[in-house]
This record gives structure tokens, C-alpha cells and sequence, in this order.
């Protein structure tokens, strides 16, 4: 799991979501969230405040598939 604590419209948020559920948005320069009732949140880098995870969490494979 993932803590995103971000600025959004009524002050800080924060939601946690599986680490997983957490990439690049395409709409905005920030990050895509996606929650658990499947809907999504992009928030910009300068509204994120931190995301945090494990350490294994937070690897990424760049092997070949």
C-alpha cells in the first residue's frame, strides 16, 4: 500500500492505494492515482505534497518482458 498526500480543492488529502494503482497522468505533469472504486485522481507535481511506500513498493524492473 501507498500514502499520496496531496493539495486538492477543500485543503490536504490523502488517499492510500496499492502502489500499483499509481503512475504517470497523461493529462497533467504529476501522477495518476487510481482509487478504489476505479475512478481516478491526477494530481499535478506542484499540488503533491509526498507519496509513500515500501521500498520494494517503490522498484522498478526495467528488465526486458
Amino acid at each position: 500500500m501507498a500514502k499520496i498526500t496531496y493539495e486538492g480543492p477543500d485543503g490536504t488529502a490523502s488517499e492510500e492505494v496499492d502502489a500499483d494503482h499509481i503512475t504517470d497522468s497523461g493529462k497533467v505533469q504529476g501522477v495518476r492515482v487510481r482509487l478504489e472504486d476505479e475512478s481516478f485522481i491526477h494530481v499535478p507535481y506542484t499540488r503533491l505534497y509526498w507519496i509513500r511506500m515500501s521500498e520494494d513498493e517503490g522498484r522498478v524492473d526495467y528488465s526486458p518482458a
